[in-house]
Order: structure tokens, then C-alpha cells, then sequence
């Protein structure tokens, strides 16, 4: 399950690409969701990933969260505790009691930060608007993001934004083979003040805690 997040998170931000190949309207969607993103301070928003196996066959199912502020975040999971401070990266695995302590590069920080959907198309993806629905009351914006490699195992990544915020509330990805997930995001609160220590781990706080520097 772990491995299977990071991939779906390399999915979401694998943020290049050839802005000839994009489509205007959806390439002013992104532009601005990640403009309004900026401008919202510190993020907090809630996910649940719902895991599909081949075939589109439904799997497990995990929820989570994300602190951001900047470049900075502290993602949770069941299964692990990230936080990143703009240059040292720690993942805390619980079920081992380890941190592993890293400066990961831009590539790897964009396989697990799983908020800014809106730079896919900076990374090997073009985009293309493909409508818009309603849902309670809102409308929502669908932007469908396909990989420019063609031996690429992704055959399809759906991106689905609030027309008014600009902010993710789905992602639907889908592999050759029908695999994939469903991600919702529920819940998106802009404005929010972290402190800089949020984003750092605190090895007082988990004193058994075998800690890995791999820098």
C-alpha cells in the first residue's frame, strides 16, 4: 500500500511539456488554480484514495491529510508521517518505529505531495478541458491530463476543480490495464498559520525512533 501511494502520488504531480500541445482552456484552469493556491497562505486539506486493480476492479481504500505552506508540508497517512522544510525531507514509518532523513530532489518531492494537481502538465502531460458538471450546487471543472510518453504505463489522469476557489476536489487516474485510484479531497482550508516547526520532525516526540540519515 505504501509503495502503491508514492505511485499515485508521482501520478498527481509529475509536474517540460510542450505548452503547443495543450489545450488554452484547460491551461488557464491550471494556471489559475495554482495562482489561487499561492494565494491561499497555508493549506490544509483532507483526501481518501480509493485503490482500483486491474481490470477497474475496486481495492483498498485509505484517508489522509496535508499541511502546506510554501514549499513546505507535513503529510499523514495510516501507514507513514512526511514532513518536508524546504530542503530535509523525514518519512516516519510507524509500523517500524524508523524516520528516514533525505534532500530529495524536485522529481521525488512531486511523488508525494499530493495537493498541487495543478502542475502536471509542467511534466510530461498535455492537457485538454473536457467540460464541466454540477455537484451540490457547484459547478466543477474537468481537466484531462494524458502522458507525451508513449511507453508510459498511465493511460489517463482526470483532474476535477471547483469553478469558483479553483481548488482539487477529484483526481481519477487510470493505468492501461484499467488500474488506478480515485482520489476525493473532501475537505480544503486556505488561510491557515502554521509555525515552521509543524513541517520539521521532533525526535522528542517519538523517543524510540530509529532515525536513518540517508543525506
Amino acid at each position: 500500500m505504501k509503495r502503491y501511494l508514492y505511485f499515485v502520488m508521482a501520478c498527481w504531480l509529475s509536474a517540460s511539456a510542450s505548452f503547443a500541445q495543450n489545450d488554452a482552456k484547460a491551461l488557464d484552469i491550471l494556471n489559475k488554480a495554482s495562482a489561487a493556491y499561492i494565494k491561499a497562505g497555508g493549506v490544509k486539506a483532507g483526501f481518501s484514495l480509493q485503490i482500483l486493480s486491474k481490470g477497474g476492479k475496486l481495492g483498498g481504500k485509505m484517508d489522509g491529510s496535508i499541511r502546506l505552506k510554501g514549499k513546505k508540508f507535513k503529510l499523514e497517512v495510516e501507514e507513514m508521517i512526511t514532513w518536508f522544510d524546504g530542503n530535509n525531507q523525514w518519512v516516519y514509518l510507524k509500523k517500524n518505529q524508523e524516520v528516514n532523513v533525505s534532500n530529495p530532489t524536485e522529481k521525488e518531492l512531486l511523488m508525494i505531495n499530493p495537493v498541487n494537481v495543478f502542475q502536471l502538465y509542467k511534466h510530461g502531460y498535455k492537457c485538454k478541458f473536457t467540460g464541466q458538471e454540477s455537484d451540490n450546487g457547484k459547478v466543477l471543472l474537468n481537466v484531462l491530463l494524458t502522458p507525451t510518453d508513449k511507453y508510459s504505463q498511465l493511460s489517463g489522469i482526470v483532474a476535477t476543480f471547483d469553478k469558483t476557489s479553483l481548488r482539487p476536489v477529484r483526481i481519477i487516474i487510470t493505468n492501461k490495464d484499467k488500474s488506478g485510484s480515485r482520489i476525493s479531497i473532501p475537505t480544503y482550508l486556505t488561510g491557515q498559520n502554521y509555525p515552521d516547526t509543524l513541517f520539521i520532525f521532533q525526535q522528542k516526540n517519538y523517543p524510540s525512533t530509529e532515525v536513518i540519515d540517508l543525506r
